[in-house]
């Protein structure tokens, strides 16, 4: 196994950074184009595995389809392959991404008419014309269920009626899927616990993918740990269709966030705002948990988070190895049924190691832990290329040593 050392800078961090592409965009945006049969409707897409490997398969169409790592890419795909009339596709990935949950996505594209079935491989998946009609999920452990039935929603000759009661956890991912239904001419209607598609044919229409800004957040959170620092985010606007965009409030105690022509400035703020001593739900933006995280337990800011009900069946356990990540470096947390609480902040302040467990926003969000522990060792750092390929480099373009 590799590793990854970050020294700290010697002086405030003062960088423009150029931001991956948003992967949650490119992802619905090429599985949209591949349905109007031209990929090449999407420009600017993100450079992180989960989507260079969903374009291949997406261009390729190969029988077998080893979505690797990636759960959107292997979720998409499933819905994908279901609506590709008289083809039949093989999904598969890594054995961790086989054990994620994916039966309520699969039950709800059989009662809709696919053909799906789990064979030691995987999933094989025999396309036809689906008959559509009405799907209820009731507090799903992922928003990319929905998300991947509406995408196909058009295909289906009933349409869909898509019904969603419960906890709704990272609702705004969903509503990014119905904002792009648009883009692309399918015009969904929101109704009183759903919406409904009704069967049409997608209109081609190019797209743009914005800069990520789920990706931002580790720069908010190396802001907020550097005094006197100032990073710009290029291109990065107060985009609507990203849910991370809370990000600039969630850290606004620390940093302050200015949209300019050039993009996002993120200015360490000197004199620090007041955390509400209250708990703070993250169902719309569990991505943003962990910098947060991280970020709270430098500054000896107890905190509590709710919310947080799919972390445990991500990549990893986001909620125990982050509570193992702070008690490592002498602070204290705890985490029950979707909440997690930072109790005491980290009192160690010297280098530390650290294994992400094969989970990228952990590598991400513990590197810039070196800002307060003067140096960081991270193990397989080449985790963070499944969403941001370059973030070591631009650790090393703001000042950081990086070897």
């Amino acid at each position: 196994m590799t590793s990854v050392t970050i020294t700290t800078p010697k002086g405030p961090v003062r960088a423009t950074i150029t931001l991956p592409r948003s992967k949650s965009v490119s992802n619905r945006a090429l599985l949209m184009a591949s349905l109007c049969g031209d990929l090449g409707l999407v420009s600017s897409l993100s450079d992180g595995d989960d989507t260079r490997v969903m374009h291949d398969l997406l261009r390729d169409t190969p029988r077998l389809m080893d979505c690797g790592a990636g759960g959107t890419t292997f979720r998409f795909l499933l819905a994908w392959a279901a609506v590709r009339e008289g083809e039949e596709h093989l999904l598969t990935g890594t054995s961790r991404l086989l054990e994620r949950p994916h039966g309520d996505l699969i039950n709800a594209l059989k009662q809709v008419g696919a053909d799906i079935e789990r064979v030691p491989e995987g999933y094989r998946v025999r396309g036809r014309k689906l008959k559509g009609g009405e799907v209820h999920f009731a507090s799903p452990i992922s928003s990319q269920y929905l998300s991947a039935l509406l995408l196909v929603a058009p295909r289906m000759s009933e349409g869909l009626t898509l019904r969603w009661t419960g906890t709704r956890l990272s609702e705004p991912f969903v509503h990014m899927t119905l904002k792009m239904l648009a883009h692309f001419g399918v015009f969904p209607r929101l109704e009183l616990d759903g919406v409904r598609v009704d069967p049409c044919e997608y209109t081609p229409a190019p797209i743009i993918v914005p800069p990520d800004w789920s990706s931002a957040s580790f720069w908010y959170e190396i802001v907020a740990l550097s005094s006197g620092s100032e990073v710009t985010l290029t291109g990065l606007t107060d985009d609507t269709m990203q849910g991370d965009r809370e990000a600039q409030h969630l850290w606004s105690p620390w940093v302050r966030t200015e949209f300019t022509g050039k993009g996002a400035v993120l200015t360490h703020r000197a004199v620090a705002g007041v955390w509400e001593d209250l708990p703070k739900s993250l169902k719309h933006v569990p991505d943003l948990f962990q910098p947060l995280a991280f970020t709270l337990a430098a500054k000896d800011q107890p905190a509590v988070f709710t919310g947080l009900d799919n972390l445990r069946v991500k990549e990893t356990d986001r909620l125990r190895i982050v509570a193992e990540a702070i008690e490592h470096l002498g602070g204290g947390a705890a985490f029950a049924d979707g909440a997690f609480a930072v109790k005491k902040g980290i009192t160690q302040r010297a280098s530390a190691t650290f294994d992400p467990d094969v989970d990228h926003r952990m590598a991400l969000s513990l590197a810039p832990l070196a800002l307060v522990l003067g140096s960081v060792t991270i193990n397989d750092p080449q985790v963070v290329n499944k969403s941001y390929p370059g973030y070591w480099e631009d650790l090393r373009r703001a000042g950081f040593v990086v070897e």
